[in-house]
């Protein structure tokens, strides 16, 4: 009996001394720089903070996406209380820090970073790309010294790459996840948006509208991403076909294409009064606020849907199949459809087509209903 109290009395105190004092060193994404990157990082920072609330939170990137997907700074301590930069070298390396969480795990130059911070306990993810290479033994030897090492059950998530990152957290203290997690309500977790760009992205939509037009309903059509697999997508052209027929059959909604300067891509007006286009030249908060303000987006798998996907706007998107698990929405638990394509969809183009026109259709027709 005494055991037995002894051992539950030294589980409490340790929560207690993890939720009080513990300071978290995030090591973020340093080779990896875009959006969708950043987006499946904030679960990770939310989830840490609801389970440490008084834990300090640090992310050390090589990237500026964090600090503006977080440019308002109360909203931001919802995730972290600092960010650092990998240029500012002399600053984070005379620091120290009870946890280090590795985010990208399979390469060499981020495990090295990581030797490099001072921590108490490292931890990151097994990298079957370095497990299976010819550098297996001086991974092992060398970078992954002195490091917690955990497999991620990648074949049985739905979201693996958001989930690998909570794994991360799970193995700060088993014990504490497991009791807690069921409670996180992921659906607090948005990006923050000022108030001052939301409505100035409002007044923009009724611009695009026309001022005098009424719509039931606003949907964007993100059809460019950076580091999208081009067999995975519609073409340009199958993209405006598709607009224009919908915008023929529900003349009540407005269809606004996104796209922006790097695209080099530059659309000739449409004839239709409810097919509009917005290019984004305010940078990324804009963006957030833009796709804030929509009723619903049609998309090819990129960071627009990952943003989307966080404010829980109802979405549908192209995707490739075998990388639907990895990046695919509906983590935090709004409408979510998609479009998978095989590496030889277009085998078989107008079936793919006629199936995606169909799930827009059934995608607009739900908006309406449940608006």
């Amino acid at each position: 009996m005494r055991w037995a109290f002894a051992r539950l009395f030294s589980y409490e105190l340790l929560m207690y001394l993890l939720k009080k004092s513990l300071n978290i060193l995030v090591l973020g994404n340093i080779i990896r720089q875009r959006i969708g990157d950043e987006m499946v990082c904030i679960p990770m920072y939310y989830a840490i903070k609801c389970l440490y609330p008084n834990a300090k939170i640090s992310v050390l990137t090589q990237s500026r996406i964090l600090l503006e997907l977080l440019k308002c700074e109360k909203q931001r301590e919802l995730y972290v209380n600092e960010v650092l930069l990998v240029e500012d070298k002399q600053k984070w390396q005379k620091l120290s820090f009870d946890i280090l969480l590795i985010v990208e795990h399979n390469n060499l130059e981020v495990l090295k970073i990581a030797q490099e911070i001072q921590a108490k306990l490292k931890i990151v993810t097994l990298s079957q790309s370095l497990l299976f290479s010819k550098q297996v033994f001086f991974y092992f030897s060398r970078y992954l010294r002195g490091m917690k090492v955990f497999i991620n059950p990648y074949w049985s998530q739905t979201h693996s790459e958001i989930q690998r990152n909570l794994n991360l957290v799970r193995q700060i203290n088993t014990r504490i996840f497991d009791r807690g997690f069921s409670a996180i309500d992921f659906s607090l977790a948005k990006l923050p948006i000022l108030e001052t760009t939301f409505w100035r992205n409002r007044s923009l939509l009724a611009s695009l509208s026309g001022g005098g037009e009424q719509y039931s309903l606003v949907i964007g059509i993100f059809p460019f991403a950076k580091n999208m697999n081009k067999k995975a997508n519609l073409t340009i052209d199958e993209w405006k076909f598709l607009a224009q027929s919908l915008s023929k059959e529900f003349p009540e909604v407005l269809l606004v294409f996104v796209n922006y300067p790097s695209t080099q891509y530059y659309f000739m007006p449409f004839v239709e009064k409810n097919l509009k286009v917005f290019y984004n030249q305010q940078g990324l908060e804009d963006l957030v606020a833009f796709i804030h303000s929509l009723d619903g987006i049609l998309g090819v798998d990129s960071g627009h849907i990952h943003i989307a996907d966080n404010a829980r706007i109802p979405i549908l998107e192209v995707i490739a199949k075998k990388v639907s698990k990895q990046w695919s929405g509906g983590f935090y638990g709004g409408y979510f459809q998609s479009l998978q394509l095989s590496a030889n969809w277009r085998e078989y183009e107008q079936e793919n087509l006629k199936i995606f026109f169909k799930k827009a259709r059934e995608f607009i027709i739900y908006l309406q209903n449940n608006k």
